[in-house]
């Protein structure tokens, strides 16, 4: 019996050894994912962005749609905005992904479907996107610099000194196991941003799924399309309006048969590149945002992220949604009773014009 014993206590010995020189967990002090990010308003932003993008042909059903579709993530950037001011170095607000989320699906997807619509492009409302775009570029901004300040701290032992798997599922989630961090709702860390019942904030484990570093990477490369896009519609915003101030003028003014004879191949040249880049625009961009969302939501629904949330059944996340929903009945409704007070004009009109000409002859 002695062995077996001497067997058992060398077993665990080369347990906790291995455990202390291997790689470490890796945890963090956070704030959990708040409401206004949860899986209702999450599915409702995604709904709205596959209706701008299957019906932006429709004006009836794409304005209500794309008004509601801008507001969240332009809310999402300024959150961002100020997560980064008011940045804690001993604490991390997982909010970060929430607002990353919106946030890049977002500058994907709005950009690419004004340029690719003419409905959306040659509405004066192209300005409020252009600066939409721009704002969503800042928030991008700020949230990548926050993501890559964000540091995190080895766990080997918890608050009974009993060494910690480094797998991270495994990990106990219970008050006071806080890996030697300073993390609880009386001791700090705090935040302007979590006062009152918001201010629950725990030891997790970093996520794994979209770490800090692939979110910093994601960032950076939607800030990199946000200024494309910008130079790109700005390029075509001051075209439209040159050929709207000069346009005629340049008409009457042409007379070489050669001159026209270029402009028309350079003219033909210029659709085809914007065609073939039309075309490019819908699998690339596209596929990076569905496999934004799908990654993003994996991560949203992962143990460290999950963790303390609140839950669909809560009446914060389905009371948002339908708000929404009715907010977006009665849009529909005004601007289908514009469009047909705007018809029944016309036709008004139309009618009287031929009875007044008939009158006449």
């Amino acid at each position: 019996m002695p062995a077996v014993s001497n067997v058992f206590v060398d077993a665990r010995a080369v347990t906790g050894l291995g455990n202390e020189t291997g790689d470490p967990l890796q945890v963090i002090c956070a704030w959990p994912v708040s409401g206004q990010y949860g899986t209702g308003t999450r599915v409702l932003y995604y709904v709205l962005i596959a209706a701008c993008l299957v019906a932006r042909r429709e004006e009836w059903l794409v304005n209500p749609c794309l008004a509601a579709a801008l507001v969240l993530p332009a809310v999402a950037a300024i959150h961002g905005i100020v997560l980064t001011a008011m940045h804690n170095p001993d604490a991390v607000d997982m909010d970060i992904y929430g607002a990353f989320q919106l946030c890049a699906i977002g500058i994907l997807a709005a950009p690419v479907t004004v340029m690719m619509s003419k409905t959306y492009f040659n509405d004066p409302g192209r300005n409020t996107i252009f600066l939409w775009t721009f704002l969503l570029l800042i928030g991008l901004l700020s949230m990548t610099i926050e993501f890559y300040r964000i540091e995190t701290h080895d766990c080997t032992k918890d608050a009974s000194g009993n060494p910690v798997s480094n797998i991270a599922s495994n990990f106990n989630y219970i008050d006071g196991n806080n890996c030697g961090l300073i993390c609880s709702t009386q001791d700090g860390p705090t935040s302007p941003m979590r006062g009152g019942s918001a201010n629950n904030i725990y030891v997790i484990p970093a996520p794994h799924t979209l770490t800090f570093g692939a979110a910093t990477l994601l960032a950076a490369a939607c800030c990199v399309h946000a200024v494309l896009c910008l130079v790109s519609m700005w390029d075509r915003v001051l075209e439209i309006n040159w050929r709207r101030r000069f346009g005629r003028q340049e008409e009457e003014d042409t007379s070489s048969e050669d001159g026209d004879a270029n402009k028309g191949v350079m003219k033909k040249v210029n659709d085809t590149i914007g065609f073939f880049l039309r075309i490019l625009a819908v699998p690339v961009f596209g596929g990076a945002g569905l496999a934004i969302l799908i990654v993003g939501e994996i991560n949203f629904f992962s143990p460290q992220v999950d963790y303390q949330t609140e839950p669909m059944a809560n009446i914060g996340q389905w009371a948002p949604v339908l708000a929404m929903q009715k907010k977006q009945a009665i849009r529909i409704r005004h601007i289908n009773a514009i469009v047909l007070t705007a018809t029944s004009t016309t036709v008004l009109g139309t009618v009287k014009f031929r009875i007044r000409i008939a009158y006449l002859h």
